[in-house]
Formats: structure tokens, C-alpha cells, sequence
């Protein structure tokens, strides 16, 4: 864990240290890379885990649901708070 925190620092210094376009190319180009290859650690471990195979669906259902309240929430409240801002114009 601690490796993780030592590593996303030193990264954060050097992008702080190093502005010019050639550097934000490659450091945009190897956080892609970092990202793809994270999740594809990611689908391995998880395609190794039985209990995780056999119950995906239901994780599948529960996440697109919790997805979809979210979603339907933050238009509820928006929606809400612009009929509170209209009332309040003069």
C-alpha cells in the first residue's frame, strides 16, 4: 500500500516539475497504458474467483440499478433546485 502512495507522489511531483507539451504527452500517454493494463489485472483476478463467476449477475443487476437511482436522483434534485432558484428571482 505504501508503494502505491510512494509511486502516485513521485508521479504527481515530477508532473508538477515537468510542464512542457512533450511531457504532458507522455504522461497522457502512459496513464492510458497504466489504466488499460490495470483493468485488465483487474478482469483476471476477477475471472479466477469461482464465487465471483457464479454470482455476477446479480452484481451486474445490483450495480445497474444503483446506476439508474443515481442517475435518476441527481435529475430529481436538479430539477428541485431550479424551481427553488426561479421562485427566488425577482
Amino acid at each position: 500500500m505504501w508503494l502505491l502512495l510512494v509511486v502516485l507522489a513521485l508521479g504527481f511531483f515530477v508532473g508538477r516539475l515537468v510542464r512542457s507539451g512533450l511531457a504532458k504527452g507522455v504522461g497522457k500517454t502512459l496513464s492510458t497504458v497504466g489504466l488499460v493494463f490495470l483493468l485488465f489485472a483487474m478482469g483476471v483476478r476477477l475471472g479466477q474467483e469461482g464465487f465471483l463467476r457464479m454470482k455476477l449477475t446479480s452484481f451486474g443487476l445490483s450495480a445497474l440499478s444503483l446506476a439508474f437511482a443515481a442517475g435518476a436522483g441527481a435529475v430529481v434534485f436538479a430539477g428541485l433546485a431550479e424551481r427553488v432558484m426561479r421562485r427566488r428571482r425577482p
